[in-house]
């Protein structure tokens, strides 16, 4: 049997401060190489930083990996191909920085929801998120969809892509099978907005 020493415990005074996201040493805009595709299941915990980072500022729910395994096919990314990022597997593969996701939940036969969209701070204002939400309303069509809708603290983000406010009656009782697991249940500070397809 081999002992193994445990790593000593932190000092009291010396606290880790860890950031939010990942510092992106960005290049001209113009020479910046984004591709939206389907998110894989090696992208998990880049997504996870993503989601979490936003979460902590109470701007979005927080997610786990059991979730994101889960619901893995639900997820889009944006992956800047300037930016290399080191695979975590054997593999040795080139993967690139992601840096944007969101997610089409499918709830019913005729509804789904936008979730989790996520735009990392160096890369906001440049059209990704429109671009995220483009993407998957073409993935709603080809699957029937008819109606897209959201929660959302970002209500005039989605007011250009032509989501209109609904009052929380108005939305379908479907919507709200997961609400009742949602942290913000009793003091939802989220707004509803449906587009039909």
């Amino acid at each position: 049997m081999e002992y193994i020493e445990p790593p000593p415990a932190p000092k009291r005074y010396a606290r880790k401060t860890k950031e939010k996201f990942r510092k992106v040493a960005l290049k001209d805009r113009r020479k910046r190489q984004i591709v939206i595709e389907k998110a894989q299941i090696r992208d998990v915990e880049e997504i996870l930083e993503l989601v979490n980072g936003f979460a902590a500022s109470n701007l979005m729910l927080p997610r786990g990996p059991q979730y994101l395994y889960e619901n893995i096919r639900d997820f889009v990314i944006a992956c800047d191909r300037d930016v290399p990022v080191c695979s975590l597997t054997e593999s040795r593969e080139v993967l690139h920085l992601i840096v944007a996701c969101g997610s089409l939940h499918v709830l019913w036969e005729d509804i789904a929801e936008i979730r989790a969209l996520a735009i990392h701070p160096d890369y906001q204002h440049l059209g990704l998120g429109s671009k995220l939400v483009e993407y998957m309303k073409e993935e709603a069509v080809q699957l029937g969809i008819k109606r897209l809708f959201t929660f959302t603290l970002k209500e005039d983000f989605f007011k250009t892509l032509g989501f209109k406010r609904q009052s929380r009656a108005e939305l379908p009782s479907k919507v709200w099978g997961e609400c009742t697991r949602c942290p913000k249940y009793f003091k939802c500070d989220e707004v509803g907005m449906v587009l039909d397809l």
